[in-house]
């Protein structure tokens, strides 16, 4: 009997220690680099290439209104007849379970969001320089050199150009992704997966022409929100699952950034009203999980709930500008 009991308490306590062991491909965080880096090209939105969108008056709305017009269909302000709104359950990491979570920050400031000062307003969107951004996550392995743990690319979506002239809206789209070492800890198992969220803010701070300075306030928010993403580059499905997010597009949008109000000296040197190369900054927040049970479902639209809770802020301290 006590030989039995022996043989049973050895054999837990061996079940015990493996699940509490940890892969290779967990817990890097010696020495850990964080790196993120602004994409900037001139005028990265071509202007003069969007389609020519006829504003019509309010008889030209009557009249299409009461007998109908020869354009048809046609939206009076030729806007995208597609609305990106969607409804969604995501599941986002709750970060109060310590052991297999891991999180960290990202952040870029002093920023111009434009090339040139502007003469027509806060939201004029010539000169727009803005491209994207990458974020680069590093740390020492076991054999002493400097490796790559995570890569997120990250690109300013170009397909609906006409939004950002018509709305002051731009979103982003994720070029690439490559996780490879998880800072969270992770179990030693054949299934070395990690579950990934990625949340983006972009801030602001600008005067508008009262004077009244707004600082520091939340222009867009975005996600990105990974589950069971693959770590070991041998495991089957590995390159499937990744290639099939490149150029996906994240959730969230954001205004694009306003210009404060200022003056410039003119070719005679005469000073004269303008508005700034809008200065901004980048906030990114990624937080790791190995459990699929260290996870909890929050109910949002693409992030829209949390930007419109700022809007009328903005809208107020823009709105004399």
């Amino acid at each position: 009997m006590k030989k039995y009991f022996s043989i049973s308490v050895a054999t837990i306590a061996g079940f015990i220690l493996y699940g509490c062991a940890t892969s290779e491909v967990g817990s890097a965080t010696k020495n850990e680099g964080l790196g993120m880096k602004i994409k900037e090209e001139k005028n990265v939105i071509n202007l003069a290439n969007l389609a020519k969108q006829d504003i019509p008056s309010l008889n030209d709305r009557a009249d299409m209104a009461t007998r109908g017009d020869s354009r048809g269909l046609i939206a009076p302000v030729m806007g995208s007849l597609v609305s990106l709104a969607s409804n969604a359950v995501k599941k986002v990491i709750a970060n109060n379970q310590k052991k297999y979570v891991a999180a960290y920050q990202f952040a870029l400031t002093d920023l111009y969001f434009y090339d040139q000062l502007s003469n027509q307003g806060p939201f004029d969107p010539v000169g727009m320089q803005f491209n994207g951004f990458k974020l680069v996550r590093t740390f020492t392995n076991k054999d002493g050199a400097n490796d790559t743990a995570m890569i997120a690319d990250f690109v300013l979506d170009t397909l609906n150009s006409a939004e950002i002239l018509n709305n002051s809206v731009f979103r982003l789209r994720l070029k690439e992704l490559k996780m490879h070492y998880a800072k969270a800890r992770v179990a030693n198992s054949d299934q070395k997966k990690m579950n990934l969220d990625i949340e983006i803010n972009f801030l602001t701070s600008y005067v508008n022409s009262e004077g009244v300075i707004f600082d520091n306030i939340l222009i867009g928010k975005f996600y990105l929100l990974l589950r069971e993403a693959p770590l070991d580059q041998k495991q089957p499905g590995h390159a499937v699952y990744y290639d099939a997010m490149k150029d996906s597009l994240l959730i969230g949008r954001s205004f694009i950034i306003p210009r404060s109000f200022g003056y410039h000296r003119d070719s005679y040197g005469e000073m004269k009203p303008s508005y700034s190369q809008g200065a901004y900054s980048i906030q990114v927040k990624v937080i790791e999980s190995s459990k699929n049970n260290f996870v909890s479902k929050l109910l949002f639209e693409n992030a829209n709930l949390i930007i419109d809770a700022t809007s009328n802020q903005i809208k107020t301290g823009l709105k004399k500008l």
